[in-house]
């Protein structure tokens, strides 16, 4: 395949774009969990991104897969398809996608000429009531509940919030789970490890709150996330040992309750089409599914 052509006006993203992300995100409210600065700087390095600018949106620009896949442009609505458009008379059309669609913008796409419209499922987000994920009430939560009185019974626990001097007790965490998952053999394991990194490193200065538990005084489980809008809550981490049956629910519970409670929602981000991850998110009843979707260009 030739050489992928250039991005019109890209630049790296940075640790000092959080500004200029923060205040677009304050005047055009997010809705799909990719878009904090927390995510896009996490993951800058497994996705290539890049910023640029076109019709008064900033775009998000990552280049995989010898082609340059465009987030929602960050901008006025009415200036959204237009952004698009002048993309696709820069870059040819087998070279470009638009991903992670949310459903308000691909709306503005749907029956325009040229322009196809498909629906992305693995990328849906989970979005729950907080008040259901804290008080689990009900026979749809009967067994989270089970499981945590489970884990309470069997284990000598204490959850508590993310602390600077944790950190490195969080990052050993990680460090042992990968072992476990044997992340060496999985691509995508190592880009989630390397995130995970970031984030834990730089929680403070990117604004992410944290909570774990530790079982006889050894973190066991982390939960990271932030507000994603003024209404919603996303959990952008929640990893823990397996082994300990019913930690999973528990952290998960006392997360939310600590640092989730003043939100109408939280947005637990996607499955990326894992049957285990599908099957443990839709186990939670989410009231949403935050749909997204690929926006392709036809060569004509």
């Amino acid at each position: 395949m030739n050489p992928l052509p250039v991005f019109p006006q890209t630049r790296p993203l940075e640790r000092d774009d959080k500004p200029l992300f923060d205040d677009l995100f304050r005047r055009f409210p997010p809705r799909a969990s990719e878009y904090t600065f927390t995510n896009l700087f996490a993951w800058r390095k497994a996705y290539r991104f890049a910023v640029s600018r076109m019709e008064d949106c900033v775009l998000v620009v990552s280049r995989k897969d010898d082609a340059w896949r465009v987030f929602d442009p960050i901008g006025p609505e009415g200036n959204k398809f237009d952004a698009a458009r002048k993309c696709a008379t820069a870059v040819p059309a087998a070279r470009l996608e638009f991903h992670r669609i949310p459903e308000e913008t691909a709306s503005l796409f749907a029956g325009k000429d040229g322009w196809s419209v498909k629906a992305d499922r693995d990328n849906f987000d989970y979005v729950y009531r907080t008040k259901d994920l804290i008080e689990l009430k009900g026979r749809p939560y009967d067994g989270k509940r089970n499981f945590i009185k489970r884990f309470a019974a069997s284990f000598d626990f204490h959850y508590g919030p993310l602390s600077a001097e944790r950190v490195k007790d969080c990052l050993f965490f990680e460090e042992e789970w990968c072992l476990a998952k044997d992340c060496q053999r999985s691509e995508g394991l190592l880009h989630e490890k390397e995130a995970l990194e970031e984030i834990l490193k730089n929680a403070r200065s990117l604004g992410v709150v944290g909570g774990m538990i530790e079982v006889d005084g050894k973190v066991e489980a982390v939960a990271l996330g932030e507000a994603l809008n003024p209404e919603t809550f996303v959990v952008h981490v929640e990893k823990a040992n397996g082994a300990l049956i019913g930690i999973y629910q528990a952290i998960n519970q006392a997360f939310c309750a600590a640092a989730a409670a003043s939100f109408t929602y939280v947005n637990r981000e996607q499955d990326l089409g894992v049957p285990g991850l599908r099957q443990a998110k839709e186990s939670y009843h989410p009231c949403v599914l935050g749909k997204k979707y690929v926006i392709t260009r036809s060569n004509q």
